[in-house]
């Protein structure tokens, strides 16, 4: 669990990680179902998990709702002498995915504040009209009241000074 503060707004994420094993299947498909931001995240230093990013895409596409936002992470940015996934095809993916792309290193703390910064924004703007609903109506003056503010009297003690600009 962490809190982040986005456009003034603090929202509380919760984050959990398979780390791609094929024990953690079966449960992340559960996961999946009720997930409004998911990483597919790779390790540049092996291509091997490149390939895999594919399947989990396909899973989330699957198992996650319509809707759901995700980022593709390619990961341990620190390790460019390992390097064996190319930042460009790392982007490509991402296009052909419509997805943001990050390169991020945990070791180093590259990209990671960020990343989550963005996919936080990402599951935000996708729920923008609950939020507003949840802040309450607009608090836009009815027709009625403006023809009887009409009515008073400018300047008069009893009528509160308003603008209706």
């Amino acid at each position: 669990m962490k809190t982040i503060e986005v456009d003034g707004i603090k929202v509380r994420i919760q984050i959990w990680d398979t780390a791609g094993q094929e024990r953690y299947q079966t449960i992340t498909k559960q996961y999946y179902r009720r997930a409004q931001g998911i990483f597919l995240v790779y390790d540049i230093s092996s291509e091997r998990s490149y390939q895999h990013i594919v399947k989990w895409a396909s899973d989330v596409d699957e198992y996650a709702p319509d809707g759901v936002q995700k980022i593709l992470i390619g990961n341990k940015a620190d390790e460019e002498h390992k390097r064996q996934v190319p930042k460009e095809q790392g982007l490509q993916l991402a296009r052909e995915y419509g997805m943001d792309f990050y390169e991020t290193s945990a070791c180093s703390n590259l990209n990671i504040k960020e990343s989550f910064t963005r996919l936080t924004e990402l599951v935000l703007q996708a729920h923008r009209k609950e939020l507003d609903e949840l802040r309450g109506p607009p608090r836009a003056p009815t027709l009625a009241r403006l023809e009887e503010d009409e009515q008073q009297p400018l300047g008069s003690e009893d009528t509160p000074k308003t603008c209706w600009c």
